[in-house]
Order: structure tokens, then sequence, then C-alpha cells
């Protein structure tokens, strides 16, 4: 029983601050904008094109943050990028806060994103190296969540705030210079691989062969979906003729319910990871589907916003517990390639949505959205029995990668 109540204790200690960082660099730094996206149109004089192609900016530095954290995590471990992130996400939000027009709250929106690129690699290895083997799973959908407890803070901010969106994101970096600094300290200081284990060299085909290709295509497509709704679930709302305070209610919802994929863990291994990740995609499909069918309803706007909530946290968890079975050598660099993927697909959502948008309107362009996503189901983890299959036929590989037997 004593050493059951340590294990929980140890996972504990990478849960908290790892759900609180996501908190606040996804939840925050990087959904906040779509949040709070309406009163920043007015004020700002921005038009939907605009709006997905700044969108698409903040993917671009996620990029860029989630290809440095590699290196950072190799050379330094895991503390300096996490740390890192907090200083992105606090200074980006502070410059949104400030902007006078689109060019400066694109770079606001630039700085922030990168937060969550540098932020959510170092817990796949701080869940590997310092979780026991048994809590892993639940340790991860938890760290995971982080992303839905974010949302259900910032719709109460939003709310208390009104159209003070200024407000609202001093807000919100306060959070982000707090959480950072607990984060920080929790975090191990050592390098990943220390105590004489050599993490691999990473390359390209290390990356990307017959085992990992189908999680990073299905990455691609589930980004592009998602990133749809997250830019402009909160704006077809308003369109639609929900009210300001009713939309944000809905986006809060989202938040709540997101905090459920945290038994992604507990029902993946239930039912399998296969199972679950499909019933998430399914969801998913659904959720996306419902703004821009039924928005002018609040209730089905409600039943989307939780059912968004639930999926896309736990479709999120599932690759990262699908990336653990196929990067096991080292999981912060596969977590990264597959954040890579996610993001690949979430740069070219919101522009391309944006433009659809303009021409044919919300109902069009959420709708492509679901079909994305529901294209990203195709490439689901594979079923236990197939595992085999996937090894040999990983020796097709022309060089060395980490999928061989």
């Amino acid at each position: 029983m004593t050493e059951a109540r340590t294990s929980v204790r140890v996972a504990l200690r990478s849960v908290v601050p790892g759900a609180a960082m996501i908190a606040v660099t996804f939840g925050l730094a990087r959904y906040g904008y779509g949040l709070l996206l309406p009163e920043m149109q007015a004020d700002l004089g921005i038009d939907p094109r605009a709006v997905g192609l700044i969108a698409s900016g903040a993917y671009v530095s996620y990029l860029v943050g989630n290809t440095a954290v590699v290196w950072l995590i190799g050379r330094f471990g895991p503390r300096p990028p996490i740390a890192l992130a907090a200083i992105s996400a606090a200074v980006g939000m502070v410059a949104i806060a400030s902007a006078d027009g689109p060019g400066t709250l694109a770079l606001g929106v630039v700085v922030a994103g990168a937060a969550g690129g540098l932020a959510f690699p170092p817990y796949a290895d701080v869940v590997a190296r310092e979780v026991p083997a048994a809590h892993r799973a639940v340790s991860w959908s938890a760290i995971s969540s982080g992303t839905g407890w974010g949302v259900a803070m910032a719709g109460p901010v939003a709310i208390v705030f009104g159209s003070s969106w200024r407000v609202a994101w001093l807000v919100f970096a306060g959070l982000a210079v707090v959480v950072g600094i607990i984060a920080t300290r929790a975090a191990p200081a050592r390098r990943a691989g220390g105590g004489g284990l050599q993490p691999p060299r990473l390359s390209w085909s290390w990356l990307v062969c017959p085992r990992s290709r189908p999680l990073l295509l299905s990455a691609v497509l589930v980004g592009a979906g998602s990133s749809v709704w997250w830019a402009f679930s909160v704006d077809a709302l308003r369109a639609a003729g929900l009210g300001e305070t009713e939309a944000r209610i809905a986006y809060a919802v989202c938040g709540v319910a997101g905090i459920a994929a945290s038994a992604t863990g507990v029902l993946t291994n239930r039912i399998g990871l296969r199972r679950g990740y499909l019933v998430g995609c399914v969801a998913l499909v659904v959720a996306i589907m419902l703004p821009g069918v039924a928005a002018s309803q609040l209730a089905a706007a409600l039943v989307g916003m939780a059912l968004f909530g639930v999926a896309y946290n736990g479709v999120v968890a599932g690759q990262g517990l699908w990336n653990a079975t196929v990067f096991g050598e080292r999981p912060s660099a596969g977590l990264a390639a597959v954040n890579t993927a996610l993001t690949l697909g979430m740069i070219g959502g919101p522009s391309v949505a944006g433009l659809v948008i303009h021409s044919y309107g919300y109902p069009a362009a959420f709708l492509g959205a679901a079909a994305a996503v529901a294209a990203g189901a195709f490439f689901a983890p594979p079923r236990p029995a197939d595992e085999s299959g996937s090894a040999r036929a990983a020796i097709v590989c022309k060089q060395p990668c980490h999928c061989h037997p």
C-alpha cells in the first residue's frame, strides 16, 4: 500500500504542473485568440481572411518551437524549455493586450503561439522517466487535458471582463507567469537520457517509417480540421445570432468538458488504443459539424462545444499514447514529430477556412473541416494482432529506424 501511494505521489508531481503548463500555453496563449476574436475584430478592423492568416501564423511559430525543443531537451533537459514556454506565453499575451492594429496583434499571437510547441514535448520524457509504468497512461491523459482546464478558465475571464479584451489578455499573461515559475521548479533538471542512457540519434528515417506513418498522417488531418473550430467557432456562433455571453459560456463548456478527456488513459486500458482513438475521431467529426449546421440554436451549440472539448482532447491524448508505443526510445522527439504533423495541418486550416467563409459562409468551412478529421480516422492505431506485421514491415526500411525489431 505504501509503495502504491508513493507511486501516486510521484505521478502527481509530474501531472499537476504539467497540466497547468498545458492549460496556459494551449488553453490561454494558443486558443484564447478564437475566444476573444469578435471584440478584437471590431476594435482593430480585421476581416475573416486576416483572421485566418494570423491564426496560421501562430501555428507556424508553434512549429518552430516544436522543432527547437527537441534540441533543447537533448542539450539541457526539460526544465529550460518549460521556462522558455512560460516566457513566450506571457510576453506574447502582453503584446496582444497592447496591440494597436492587425500587425502588432499578429506579432503577439505568433510569439504566444510558440509556447505550446515548447511546453508539450518535455512532458513526454518526464512521464516516461519519472512516472511509474502503471500510472503513465492516466498521467499522460491528465496532462493532455490541461487544454480543457485552460479553456474552462478562459471563458469566465472573458465573460467577467466583457468587451475589455485587453484586460483579459493581461490576466492570462499573469497566470502564465505564476504557473511557469511553479512548473519550472517542479521539472527535472537533468537531461533526458542521463544516468548512462544514450538517446538515439535523430534522423528523418528514425522519425518517419512504416510504423509511424499512420500516426503522422492522422495528425495532419486532425490538425487541419480542428484548427478551423479553434479559430472560428465563437465567431460562427456570434454570426448566427447568439449573444456575446452565450457564445462565451458555450466556449467555457468546451473547456469543462475537455477535462473529462483526462479519463482517456482509463478508456484506453478498457477498450484498447485503436477503438478509443476511432471513437474520439467520430465524436470530433460530429462536434466540428455542429457550429456550421446548427450554430443559431443554443442547445445545439452547447452540445457541440461539450462534445468538441471531450473529443479533441481525447484524440490528442490518444496520439500521445500512440506516440509512446511508436517512439518509446525517445518520447519527446516522437511527440515533437507528431505535433509537427498536427501543426502542418493547422497551418493551412484557418487560412483556407477564412477564404471559404468569405465566399461561401461558415457552414461550408465547418463541413470541410469535419471531412478532414473523418479522413484522419482512416489512419488509426493498429490492432494488437497487427503489431508483429508492423514490425516485419519495418524491415524494408533502407535506413536504421525505431521500428526495427
